[in-house]
Formats: C-alpha cells, structure tokens, sequence
C-alpha cells in the first residue's frame, strides 16, 4: 500500500497489531503508525484506567526491546529489510 500511494497519504495499519513488534513492523514496512486499539481494549477490561496504563507500558517494553534486538536506537532508523514475510 506505501508503494501504492507514495507520498501522496500517509499509510496508518488499524487492524492485527498485537504486539510491540508488529508495531515496529508496521513502521518499518512504511506505515506512519500503527493503531493499537485492541491491546488498549483488553487493558481496560482487565482493569480499567490502570489497566489501559498497562497495557500501554507493555506495548512501550515490546517496542524497545524489539527495536535492541534489530540493533536499532530510533524508530525513524527503521527500514523494510528489518522485516521478514512468512511466505504464504
């Protein structure tokens, strides 16, 4: 989709973010953002305004610790050869 539009719109993924990782996926692949509504969902099931705190917290650790393991320091230094496809 990125390559599709170029840059004439920002790609933002709403949909299948879980994780940490499938946020810094997303951004390495080209999307502006990615929208984290479930994990915000269950953080406030399980425990309302602290919970949603949480689940916040966990998906900032998942970034940072996935951004380390790519030998990464900043989300802008992210690039699409950061990501592997499961080929389908």
């Amino acid at each position: 989709m990125v390559d599709a539009v170029g840059d004439r719109a920002e790609v933002y993924v709403d949909g299948g973010i879980m994780s940490g990782s499938d946020l810094v996926a997303a951004v390495a692949l080209g999307a502006r953002a990615g929208l984290v509504g479930r994990a915000y969902l269950y953080g406030l099931m399980a425990g309302g305004e602290r919970g949603v705190q949480r689940a916040a917290e966990i998906l900032h650790a998942e970034v940072a610790t996935t951004l380390a393991l790519l030998g990464v320091t900043r989300v802008e230094d992210l690039r699409r050869d950061h990501v592997r496809l499961r080929e389908a």
